[in-house]
């Protein structure tokens, strides 16, 4: 009879390894005497302990692709703001060259209506491209610009041919 309670004991805690998951050995809720064998005997614990292990692991490359996106944002974003910089100061070259030239026509009294209309026109050029949308691509901002560059060479050269 001692036998057969032994043995009968020995096959319920054969049996309760059998059935016990990892899942079941989640040490955050307290499992019973005959679970933690369970989870022992089937090697639950150390399945568990793998794949949290292979969980951290994943996380951590996952953690070091986002770091290298953003590092990559950043380098990105340095850029658009030193290309903006560059852009506005050419922008303000322009201007500038502009407003000189027509100041110095002014005081030439070399102003017509024609050449002051060639002058506007470079003007609201140089405006839309300041206030092209920052949305816009770099190429559409330094081909506009270019334009505008080409539009007031080629007012230089109309007035220079003209004197």
């Amino acid at each position: 009879m001692k036998n057969i309670n032994k043995l009968l004991l020995l096959s319920s805690f054969v049996l309760t390894a059998c059935t016990t998951t990892p899942d079941k050995c989640d040490p955050s809720s307290d499992p019973g005497f005959l679970d933690k064998l369970g989870c022992v005997a089937s090697g639950s614990y150390e399945k568990r302990v793998n794949a949290k292990s292979q969980e951290i692991k994943d996380l951590a490359a996952e953690q070091k692709e986002l770091s290298q996106s953003v590092i990559e944002l950043e380098k990105q974003r340095s850029t658009l703001v030193s290309d903006r910089a560059s852009r506005l100061a050419e922008m303000d070259k322009i201007n500038d060259k502009l407003a000189s030239l027509e100041s110095s026509l002014r005081q030439k009294n070399a102003m017509t209506k024609d050449l002051q209309s060639k002058i506007n026109n470079v003007k609201s050029s140089a405006t839309e491209v300041k206030n092209l949308d920052e949305d816009a691509s770099i190429m559409e901002k330094k081909a506009k610009l270019a334009q505008l560059q080409k539009q007031y060479d080629e007012l230089v050269d109309q007035m220079s041919q003209g004197f």
